[in-house]
């Protein structure tokens, strides 16, 4: 009996260590920034764009639940688009959403004097540019964005619900820089060879920001499609169409159009863009076409 009593009691202990263990293991919940005054403040910081050198942006977060955020196109001229609105919290109450912003990244990670831009689902972004997507709070006598308004009545729609006034950075545009999408791209290698240049007509490929097009040409027939950016420095392109025009030889051609369904990423340096397959493998590269 005595034998009974005391390997029940040592079951026992086992057990309850075995519960205190598992509740040392369990992972730490996410820090609440939502019932302190840590996250009011102005933040900064340049995000990642498709179709420019970055995307200037400043946010203001405010204690009554309302937000101010502008944003200004690197290298696309001096135009900065401001748009306020209401913002809401997640349960968790360490992330924000930008309730007035529709069809577009509105989601932040609240931290200590950082947000975060989350992708359009709500998750974080990894990858070599992670740090990229990251604003930083400003000290709290920083002055704002010296802005003169225009002196008309234009305005923006960015979300089909409020207008916000345009305003004018006083800076010069810039001079000189390339984008992937808007820019003409005239192709100078394919699969590691340097393309000799037929025709009158340049070889090139030109992406349209508007409507997710892209058009091309390689020596004979035109070459078309559609693109999406699934994050950032990625690239995929789909539903490639060419005519089928009957030309002497249309290897070129034949090549680069195989070769653009097999694009995954790309590299924007300067005056030259290149494109990357699985494992890093270069595909093709492009000179801007001043």
């Amino acid at each position: 009996m005595k034998k009974t009593i005391l390997l029940l009691l040592i079951t026992m202990a086992f057990v309850s260590c075995q519960k205190q263990t598992a509740r040392d293991k369990k992972p730490d919940a996410a820090i609440s920034f939502k019932n302190s005054s840590d996250y009011i403040g102005v933040y900064k910081g340049i995000l990642p764009c498709a179709d420019c050198q970055g995307l200037n942006t400043e946010i203001a977060i405010n204690e009554n639940g309302t937000f101010c955020i502008k944003t200004k196109y690197e290298g696309k001229g001096d135009k900065v688009f401001e748009l306020k609105g209401n913002f809401t919290w997640n349960k968790a109450g360490n992330m924000i959403i930008l309730s007035t912003i529709k069809n577009a990244p509105n989601k932040y990670l609240v931290g200590k004097n950082t947000l975060t831009q989350l992708d359009i689902s709500g998750r974080k972004i990894t990858g070599n540019l992670a740090e990229e997507y990251i604003l930083s709070k400003q000290p709290t006598d920083t002055n704002s964005i010296e802005t003169v308004q225009e002196n008309t009545h234009a305005t923006v729609n960015l979300n089909n619900k409020m207008e916000a006034t345009t305003v004018i950075k006083k800076v010069n545009p810039a001079i000189g820089r390339f984008t992937l999408a808007e820019t003409k791209w005239r192709l100078v290698s394919l699969n590691k060879t340097r393309v000799i240049q037929k025709g009158n007509k340049t070889y090139f490929l030109k992406m349209n920001s508007k409507d997710a097009r892209f058009s091309a040409f390689a020596g004979c027939n035109s070459i078309a499609g559609n693109y999406v950016m699934p994050s950032s420095n990625k690239l995929d392109f789909s539903e490639v169409i060419m005519t089928r025009m009957a030309c002497p030889d249309m290897t070129l051609e034949d090549n680069f159009g195989a070769m653009l369904v097999k694009v995954t990423s790309y590299k924007l340096d300067k005056e030259t863009l290149t494109f990357f397959g699985e494992g890093k493998i270069t595909l093709a590269k492009f000179e801007a076409i001043k």
